[in-house]
Formats: structure tokens, C-alpha cells, sequence
């Protein structure tokens, strides 16, 4: 029973930490008080030390000595995370649609459709959880857990910049307020690239997955780079990516 509440104690601690970063409602470079996160939560220090290494795990949290910060921006970084993100996508979506087996490609059919109905409901922060998961359910069907982790990392990284840019914008469509027209029109081709995705993987496509790998991240790169840079272009590089399989 102990141990149960726990478990439910760090999970708490770690959600509303995590909501709380990628909300921006705790600003980049604060320190995490454990103090008063325990008084506030009712907790022990160690579900909030749990919850602090595992954001630290996903880039979001950073130690700096003995005192745990929320990750700063590095804006000079922004350009190398393209560069990692579309080498790792299009190996990721290679590999999903050479190695999936029916089961990897139903969980990627029902991320599809969770994610496409937060698009009528839901805040950003819920609508980018449901676009990790599709993601991510794609990079476990690819069978490379190193790629898989370093994917999630980049995701994680690609988000909370996406979320910094954006925050300013009505994001949110409960009660009748409805998104601007420039995120549902995002949104939507969102949901239809995703549909042309699961499609390749299904089909066992690899390089129609590849190719739909590169236009998704242009996708999400050229309208963050329209709002930080004042302009788009596309991915600075496309190299040829070769896997060499095993024999079946």
C-alpha cells in the first residue's frame, strides 16, 4: 500500500512539474524549490527527486551544482536540433516501416486518432503530449531502442522551443473560443500527414515513409522558424540515408 502511494505521490509531482515547465508557468532557468514543492503536494522530497530525474531525462530540467534549474533556451542551438531531428526522423520511419509488426501498427492507428480529436478539444500542451505519443509509437515499431531514446529527446527538446514560440496564441478550443486560423489550418495538415504516415508503415513503404518523414518535419520547422526568425526555409540538408539491413 505504501509503496503504491509512492508511485502515485512521484507521478503527481512529476505531471504537474512537467505541465508546469511546458506551460512556461515555470520560466526557463528557475530553480526547483523541493521545499516548497513538498509543502505544497504534501510529499516527501523523494517522489520530487524521482519526478526531477526523470525531467532531467527528457532535457527539461538541468542540474547546476547541487541546485536543479528548469532548461534554459539556446537559440544558436536551433539549427543543429533541425539538423538532428530530420537525420533521426527519417531513420525512425525507415525502420518502422521495414520492422512493424500488426501490433505496433494498431497503437500507431490509435495515437492517429487520439491525436486528431484533440484537435476540436483540448490545449496545446494535451495536443503535444498526443503528438509525442504518435510519434513515439512509430519509433518503437522501428526496433532501435537508440534511436528511439535519442528521438524522444529531440521530440521533447523540438516541443518545449515549440511551446516557448507559440505561448502567446489562443491555443485552446473549451468553451466555445474557438483556435485561430492559422493553427487549425497547421492542425489539419498535421492530422493529414499523419494519416499518409501510418498509410507508408502500414504498406511496409520505406521510402514513401522516409519521404513523408522530411515534408512532417519541414511541416512543424518552417512555421517555428516563420515565428523565432521571421522567415522559413526548408531543412538545410537532405542526405541520402542508407540502412543496411539483416537478411530475413
Amino acid at each position: 500500500m505504501a509503496g503504491r502511494k509512492k508511485a502515485r505521490d512521484g507521478n503527481r509531482v512529476y505531471q504537474t512539474l512537467r505541465n508546469s515547465i511546458l506551460r512556461l508557468e515555470t520560466r526557463p532557468g528557475a530553480i526547483i524549490d523541493e521545499a516548497s514543492i513538498a509543502a505544497k503536494h504534501s510529499v516527501s522530497r523523494t517522489p520530487i527527486r524521482e519526478a526531477i530525474i526523470q525531467l532531467i531525462s527528457e532535457g527539461l530540467i538541468v542540474r547546476d551544482g547541487r541546485v536543479a534549474r528548469v532548461a534554459s533556451f539556446d537559440f544558436d542551438e536551433v539549427p543543429r536540433l533541425f539538423d538532428a531531428i530530420i537525420i533521426t526522423s527519417r531513420m525512425i520511419h525507415r525502420l518502422a516501416a521495414e520492422n512493424r509488426t500488426d501490433q505496433d501498427l494498431e497503437t500507431i492507428k490509435e495515437r492517429h486518432r487520439k491525436f486528431e480529436a484533440l484537435v476540436s478539444q483540448g490545449d496545446g500542451v494535451q495536443r503535444q503530449d498526443a503528438n509525442l505519443a504518435f510519434h513515439m509509437s512509430i519509433a518503437a515499431a522501428a526496433r532501435n531502442r537508440y534511436f528511439a531514446e535519442f528521438y524522444e529527446h529531440l521530440l521533447y527538446a523540438f516541443s518545449r522551443l515549440s511551446r516557448a514560440a507559440f505561448s502567446s496564441d489562443e491555443e485552446t478550443q473549451i468553451f466555445g473560443v474557438v483556435l485561430n486560423e492559422e493553427l487549425l489550418a497547421h492542425l489539419s495538415e498535421t492530422v493529414r500527414q499523419h494519416a499518409q504516415i501510418v498509410d507508408a508503415i502500414a504498406a511496409r513503404d520505406i521510402e514513401e515513409a522516409d519521404r513523408l518523414a522530411i515534408a512532417h518535419q519541414d511541416l512543424a520547422a518552417a512555421r517555428l522558424k516563420q515565428r523565432l526568425f521571421g522567415g522559413s526555409r526548408s531543412i538545410r540538408s537532405k542526405p541520402a540515408l542508407a540502412i543496411q539491413t539483416s537478411a530475413r
